[in-house]
């Protein structure tokens, strides 16, 4: 689900949350978590969802990939996020070029593994 900016977010999060199985949290690599990001994870751990962490915009030069994972890791805990909780899976990406990785290492060819980690993560 995406987290539009209008009026009728909250709403529109609360209405789809009992449909979704699993939920890909986006956070970009330079402004970190934001607003939407602390309620739509408080949503979803409500619901125990187990979600799966995708930093995005890791390519950019401004990008603070491990400041925001560890702001990610807070957000997590301040909401009180159950252990298994803790041990999501964080994918570093470039939507606008076309990869995914789990290691910035990796060579970055396309999103496959984000797709792989939804089979393997969403029940």
């Amino acid at each position: 689900m995406d987290t539009p900016g209008h009026h009728d977010f909250g709403g529109e999060v609360e209405r789809i949350m009992n449909m979704v199985d699993g939920v890909a949290l986006v956070v970009c690599a330079s402004e970190g978590p934001m607003t939407q990001t602390k309620f739509v994870l408080q949503k979803a751990l409500k619901q125990k969802l187990k979600p799966m962490v995708i930093i995005n915009k890791a390519d950019r030069p401004s990008a603070r990939i491990k400041e925001v994972e560890n702001e990610i890791f807070d957000l997590f805990c301040s909401l009180d996020a159950p252990d298994e909780s803790l041990d999501y899976p964080v994918y570093y990406a470039s939507a606008k070029n076309g990869w995914a990785v789990q290691d910035m290492s990796e060579e970055k060819l396309n999103m496959s593994c984000i797709l792989e980690g939804i089979i393997k993560h969403v029940p």
